[in-house]
């Protein structure tokens, strides 16, 4: 069976239908779920299904009562980052999936995920993600574990505050990222990838160029012959665009210009993000 692919999106954003209309495109053997509330079932067409996500709220709401709140982000937000993984692991657990694709609702994928190359990818465990459901369990017990005793909360704020990525006006930020980035780093052979792997890389943030060329801060992204791709800034090689995430409410008016069907087909281009075009590459 292919890999299924599943997002998790609470509200009705009109972006969502692009980044699952990618999905589609881009993987149309993978079947794929959105887990959602009633008011984005209207987005459960041509295939994809919808999955009430309060069906398998169980364990979720039993982490709700360990949970601390050290975030500048809403309460409510910030606890379903987390409760979002006991949703997924429950589903999972029912309906005998061993393995999916788990998406952030923001992120558009450009790649074959049922392809043999990515069975050893080891992702940061947040908006990209090949799910195991063995993994995940052990990640939902992590995490409950390190809410549930002082100690071991005082060990993820300790090393919250040693990155500057986890802080904000000198306030620590308890995510599901850094659960997730102390949790794989006791992995053995792990190692941050920033989603590079072999000649491509899954995208952590459209507004970030670690190892990429920027325009305006932002990465430049090229397209030729309707393939998508960035230039590495110290080889000046290809890359491979695996997907794309945009992260933050003023990206996602962009996703509809990276839909694979709506891209340039001949020729190599770049992205102008100010007036949205595609333009000869310089």
């Amino acid at each position: 069976m292919s890999l299924p692919i599943v997002f998790m999106h609470r509200g009705d954003d009109e972006y969502l239908a692009y980044s699952l209309a990618q999905a589609m495109w881009s993987n149309p053997r993978s079947p794929i779920l959105l887990f959602g509330k009633p008011a984005n079932q209207k987005f459960a067409q041509n295939g994809i299904t919808h999955v009430m996500m309060d069906d398998y709220m169980g364990s979720a709401r039993e982490f709700a009562k360990v949970y601390r709140h050290i975030h500048h982000m809403p309460y409510e937000y910030n606890l379903f980052c987390f409760q979002r993984w006991f949703i997924l692991r429950d589903f999972m657990k029912v309906h005998n999936i061993s393995k999916c694709c788990y998406l952030d609702s923001d992120v558009m994928l450009y790649t074959d995920v049922n392809n043999p190359l990515f069975d050893t990818f080891m992702m940061e465990f947040v908006w990209t993600n090949f799910v195991e459901l063995s993994r995940l369990e052990q990640f939902c017990s992590f995490v409950t574990a390190h809410f549930e005793n002082v100690a071991l909360f005082g060990q993820v704020v300790s090393f919250t505050l040693k990155s500057k990525d986890h802080l904000r006006f000198g306030m620590p930020l308890v995510t599901d990222m850094v659960l997730g980035v102390m949790f794989l780093q006791r992995s053995p052979g792990y190692r941050m990838s920033h989603g590079l792997y072999h000649s491509g890389f899954f995208d952590g943030n459209v507004q970030q160029s670690l190892f990429t060329e920027s325009a305006g801060g932002k990465k430049k992204i090229y397209v030729s012959d309707g393939q998508l791709y960035c230039k590495h800034i110290q080889t000046n090689s290809r890359l491979s665009l695996f997907s794309l995430h945009f992260q933050g409410d003023v990206m996602k008016h962009y996703m509809k210009f990276f839909y694979s069907p709506a891209l340039p087909q001949e020729g190599t281009l770049s992205f102008d993000y100010p007036s949205c075009r595609w333009l000869p590459a310089t």
